[in-house]
């Protein structure tokens, strides 16, 4: 390990990548490597979601408002096509793009190699059997490094992006109803909680019948002469 494997090691761990290239040995190594999971994970999600929710109202909901109120566009078929801008510049700038850059600077990768990489990096399987910045002699190769943990951090973003593009076309057009199961509605649903609220008063109704009648039998016990 040298000084820069460290944060590339733990910026994979934290992006769910782990290529399975660099690994600790030591026993303190790997325990510590446990408890920054658990801490890095979680934080790195919720930084992701909250980054990308301000992605989704800047690239995705804003532009689709101003286009449906001021040009009078059919939302549903401006929504197909915005997802297909989107995905058409996510997959030039994400991927061929950087396979290109990769096929370029690894000697042994070829363009296909280089766009694997991408692809598997990007959707978070990270098999391991391509690793950037390995090769011995590399020039820059700290720079390297430091650039392909940006890479990665802003094509999660973008994937997630994507995703959440995708997710609000579908609902849009319907396609949410055929995998999630119905909702209820607001009024159904405080009718049955009204009901709820009901049944057990009328159970304590039916149990403080019998103590009424024992009141009046005891009532009558006591009016006989003796």
């Amino acid at each position: 390990w040298d000084i820069l494997s460290h944060p590339y090691f733990f910026s994979e761990l934290v992006e769910l990548l782990c290529y399975g290239y660099t690994t600790p040995l030591s026993d303190a190594g790997k325990a510590f490597c446990i408890f920054y999971a658990l801490l890095g994970v979680p934080f790195t999600m919720l930084l992701l979601t909250a980054t990308v929710q301000r992605l989704v109202a800047t690239f995705t909901s804003g532009p689709l408002e101003y286009l449906t109120r001021h040009w009078g566009c059919d939302r549903r078929a401006l929504s197909c096509g915005h997802l297909f801008l989107l995905a058409v510049g996510v997959l030039v700038a994400f991927f061929l793009v950087p396979a290109a850059i990769f096929s370029t600077l690894e000697d042994t990768w070829s363009f296909l190699d280089a766009f694997y990489f991408c692809f598997i990096s990007l959707c978070t399987i990270g098999l391991g059997d391509y690793v950037p910045g390995e090769q011995p002699g590399q020039p820059l190769r700290s720079l390297y490094k430091v650039s392909i943990t940006v890479y990665l951090l802003l094509g999660l973003m973008a994937m997630l992006l994507l995703l959440q593009t995708f997710h609000k076309m579908a609902d849009l057009h319907g396609l949410s109803d055929l995998v999630l199961l119905p909702r209820d509605s607001p009024a159904e649903d405080h009718q049955r909680i009204l009901e709820e609220q009901e049944a057990p008063s009328e159970t304590g109704q039916t149990e403080k019948a019998p103590v009424h009648s024992g009141a009046c039998t005891h009532a009558d016990y006591s009016s006989i002469n003796r």
